[in-house]
């Protein structure tokens, strides 16, 4: 019996947070071609970036920022597995 893959390309690809719970996901995602998981990928770096930035502004309590370097790193590394 054959599964059916669903999965919104466009959600994934403007809110990868939402969709997926790790940049790993991402990566082996079978619903998603190669550029659509680095865009996917690009995107949630840049968000969390944005997030760290105004975690640096006050805006963010401080325990989120450790957080937010780790995820970095795993989109780095996912984003490696696909180059």
């Amino acid at each position: 019996m054959s599964v059916i893959l669903t999965i919104n390309v466009e959600a994934s690809r403007l809110n990868p947070e939402a969709e997926f719970e790790t940049p790993g996901d991402v990566a082996v995602s079978l619903g998603l071609t190669r550029g659509q998981k680095i865009a996917t990928l690009d995107r949630w770096y840049q968000s969390v970036q944005l997030r760290m930035a105004a975690s640096n502004e006050g805006m963010s309590p401080e325990e989120s920022t450790d957080h937010d370097t780790l995820l970095l790193a795993s989109i780095n590394a996912a984003r490696t597995e696909l180059i």
